[in-house]
């Protein structure tokens, strides 16, 4: 009994053994006559990423004036950014695929009307990356991709998510949508204005009871019980920005009122529902007009009645 087992152990680890040298044989035969290159690290800051994808769109993402900014007209979203300028220094070659004949380039979708292209450059306007990403690997997180000149296809990879998804974002991907941004601890009370009545929900100087005060009939509530809703009003995100200028502005559904312990006070309108179902966002702290969609009005309305109940 137990020399069948051993028998079938043997067996099962000679076909493994063999498998596996026939895997390394095979790579050391694709890979024959060519060589892997490395992408040198980029030593200089980048000033501008520039992403299209096909023929069809062009994104622009520029350094300046200590921020960034997509298409010369919106902040960016400064984590998407951060994204890309760390997966551009870490990406490698993880293996060489092709040598990029026409057959392979419209196989890996590496096509010119279907090829992800990344272009990065320093302040000094140098090209210091050059990608065009293809198709995705079935298997980790490897994408199809041509560097610089290269006409060879390599495997990309070396990050924790797929290259590719770092960079395939549009225009409203990028931009950034926080509408506010406050810590519930730092906020002082935060006022609801709708329906010409204002409800002010305060926090006590001396706080011991870990408690806020309800101002419009004097009743207290456990910080606890409000923390979400609070949060809610006090992080809000918007859906997108509202680009069509013949939309006109609704009046004004709802007013939201921060204050905050180191004056970091914020002030935000929702405003009634547009044609397409939307919800308008007027940000006092810029001109861009946002949007919430139905959904996302609800999670809204939802910490409102919480709050004001």
């Amino acid at each position: 009994m137990n020399q069948n087992i051993t028998k079938k152990y043997i067996t099962l680890s000679s076909i493994i053994a063999v498998l596996i040298i026939i895997l390394i044989a095979v790579i050391l035969l694709k890979n024959k006559g060519y060589s892997l290159p490395t992408l040198k690290a980029i030593n200089s800051n980048i000033s501008e990423i520039i992403i299209k994808r096909g023929a069809n769109e062009t994104i622009s993402i520029k350094y300046n004036d200590n921020k960034w900014t997509v298409n010369d007209k919106y902040n960016a979203d400064n984590s998407l950014i951060e994204a890309m300028t760390n997966a551009l220094n870490i990406i490698q070659p993880t293996e060489i695929v092709s040598r990029g004949d026409d057959e392979a380039m419209l196989k890996y979708k590496l096509s010119d009307d279907e090829v992800l292209s990344v272009e990065a450059f320093d302040s000094s306007s140098k090209n210091v990356r050059n990608i065009k990403f293809g198709m995705k690997s079935a298997f980790g997180n490897s994408v199809y991709a041509k560097i610089n000149n290269d006409k060879n296809i390599y495997l990309l990879g070396n990050t924790s998510s797929n290259p590719k998804d770092i960079f395939d974002k549009t225009e409203n991907d990028l931009i950034n949508k926080t509408i506010s941004k406050i810590k519930n601890d730092d906020i002082e009370n935060i006022t609801i204005e709708y329906n010409n009545n204002a409800y002010t929900l305060e926090k006590p100087k001396d706080n011991t009871n870990n408690v806020w005060i309800k101002t419009w009939n004097n009743t207290e509530v456990k910080a606890n019980d409000v923390y979400t809703s609070i949060f809610t009003l006090a992080n809000l995100n918007a859906d997108g920005l509202i680009t069509n200028e013949n939309i006109n502005k609704n009046n004004t559904l709802y007013k939201i009122n921060i204050k905050t312990s180191d004056n970091n006070n914020k002030t935000y309108e929702i405003l009634n529902k547009l044609d397409d179902n939307n919800y308008e966002i007027v940000n006092t702290d810029d001109d861009n007009r946002y949007y919430m969609t139905e959904n996302s009005f609800n999670t809204f309305i939802e910490a409102i009645n919480y709050i004001t109940k």
